[in-house]
């Protein structure tokens, strides 16, 4: 029996160019193993991270931009968590997309919006899950990650694995796989960080990409020569950890 892998990606996106940007995220996957069910790559990176390109390249879901990541889905044989900037109805939110072969099964929208994302952009206000062969799976965006909160309400779900987008600074960079670590000891579930990496409108990206284990450890992560890693996803190891940290059966709120 084949043991499901879930997968990081990161680059430098090119800003204000959607099919650059989805040929790169093309080439990345298209290098992930065959046992991958689905990898994650950055926050807005189909436009990259530079908020004056959200009203040109704003998008709806279902629309072009997500008829052409499944396009790649049935290409690579690959899931795809990518970062979008989605419009409905006129109002617009930073999105995390969860795509498969059918299309997308599930759109998160960002619920704590970092600094001039709240001029840019509305707040979601729903946890969003998506059942996988990996897990069931809970997704997040980037500034999220700061919110215990936030987190825990995919610990009651009992999610599995936690997807998160991010465009985290090199400012912050301590940071950014402290938190990967604690949101998956919380949780005690697995954690898929994707970050950008290079500079978009003046930020300096921290790359930094990162699985996480359900204790809390890093057990895959990208490097100066290595822009994707995998890990497998194993019931055995949550369970393990679940009975080591009993929080799930302690909590009480």
């Amino acid at each position: 029996m084949t043991v499901p892998r879930v997968a990081t990606c990161q680059f430098e996106p090119t800003v204000g160019r959607p099919d650059t940007n989805i040929e790169a995220i093309e080439e990345l996957a298209r290098k992930l193993p065959e046992s991958v069910e689905f990898a994650v790559f950055p926050e807005l990176c189909v436009v990259g991270y530079d908020l004056t390109a959200v009203p040109t390249h704003r998008t709806s879901v279902p629309g072009p931009i997500t008829d052409r990541l499944t396009d790649v889905v049935r290409d690579v044989g690959v899931d795809l968590v990518v970062g979008i900037p989605e419009v409905d109805t006129g109002t617009v939110y930073n999105s995390l997309v969860y795509v498969g072969e059918d299309g997308v099964l599930a759109t998160y929208r960002k619920r704590r919006l970092w600094g001039d994302e709240a001029n840019c952009f509305d707040a979601g206000t729903e946890p969003v899950t998506v059942d996988t062969p990996a897990g069931t799976v809970g997704l997040l965006l980037c500034y999220d990650l700061n919110f215990p909160e936030l987190s825990l309400t995919y610990a009651r779900d009992h999610c599995d694995v936690l997807a998160v987008s991010a465009a985290w600074r090199q400012s912050f960079e301590r940071d950014w796989r402290l938190l990967c670590r604690a949101r998956a000891l919380d949780g005690t579930c697995y954690v898929v960080g994707s970050n950008h990496v290079g500079t978009q409108a003046g930020r300096k990206h921290a790359g930094e990409s990162c699985i996480v284990g359900p204790r809390g450890d890093i057990v895959s992560k990208t490097t100066d020569g290595s822009a994707v890693v995998s890990a497998p996803v194993t019931p055995e190891s949550l369970t393990l950890a679940r009975e080591k940290n009993p929080v799930w059966n302690s909590r009480q709120c």
